[in-house]
This record gives C-alpha cells, sequence and structure tokens, in this order.
C-alpha cells in the first residue's frame, strides 16, 4: 500500500491543461470539413459508378458477337456429334440384328444336325469335353 501514490491533484490539473477542451473543439472542425469532403466524394463515386456502367455495357456489347460465334459453334458441333451418333445407332442396330439371325441360324442347323445324327453329335461332346477338361486341367 506504501507504493500507491493519491491522484487527486492531477486529476484537477487536466482539466486545466486545455487537452480535453481543445479536443471537443477539433472534433466540431473535423464535421464541418468532413462533410465537404463527403459531397465531393460522394458525386466522385456516382460519377465512377456511372463510368462503370458504362465501360460494362460497352464491354457486353463487344463480346455479343464472340459469344454468338461460340453459340452456333457448339450447336454445330452438336449437330455433328448426333448425326454421328444415330449413324453408328443405325449401324449397330443392323449389326445386332445380322448378329440375332446368325445365332438363330446356328442354333437351328445344331438342332437339325443333332435330330438327324445323334451318335455322331454325342461324340463330339465327349471329345470336345475331353479336350476342354485337359487344356483347363494343365493350369495347376
Amino acid at each position: 500500500m506504501d507504493n500507491q501514490k493519491s491522484n487527486g491533484g492531477n486529476a484537477s490539473n487536466m482539466g486545466n491543461e486545455g487537452s480535453g477542451s481543445s479536443m471537443g473543439k477539433d472534433l466540431g472542425a473535423g464535421r464541418s470539413d468532413g462533410n465537404k469532403g463527403s459531397d465531393n466524394q460522394g458525386s466522385d463515386l456516382s460519377k465512377s459508378a456511372s463510368e462503370l456502367h458504362n465501360t460494362i455495357d460497352k464491354a457486353a456489347e463487344a463480346a455479343q458477337p464472340v459469344v454468338d460465334r461460340l453459340a452456333s459453334s457448339a450447336h454445330a458441333g452438336v449437330d455433328k456429334v448426333s448425326g454421328a451418333l444415330n449413324g453408328v445407332t443405325g449401324r449397330m442396330d443392323e449389326k445386332a440384328r445380322q448378329l440375332t439371325d446368325a445365332y438363330k441360324n446356328f442354333a437351328e442347323t445344331g438342332r437339325d444336325y443333332v435330330r438327324t445324327s445323334p451318335a455322331t453329335s454325342v461324340l463330339v461332346a465327349l471329345g470336345v469335353g475331353y479336350t476342354l477338361s485337359k487344356l483347363l486341367g494343365r493350369r495347376h
């Protein structure tokens, strides 16, 4: 407690030094100057905003032909791909039909052969089975 000193005399002298009273005057002066500056700044900002809007509009107008060309190129590309896919799809459908017909023809021929020669068919099946078992049995 001995280290603490009273501030009674210093606190009363602070108001007399003028630091507190000049502070209020400086703030009032700053406000009047700030209002004049903000009016100029506001008009400068509105001019700048207007110029930016004009610049954006000009850029949009200049970009429009480029965008149109890109869009037409994209449409042409999609049309080419669509046409190519349609052609491929048609050819795939035709090949699928041919393959199905060939399978049906082969199956019918095989059935007819088994009906006309059952003994030969059984011997061929046994031979094929034996050969496959030897080929697949060697994998061990």
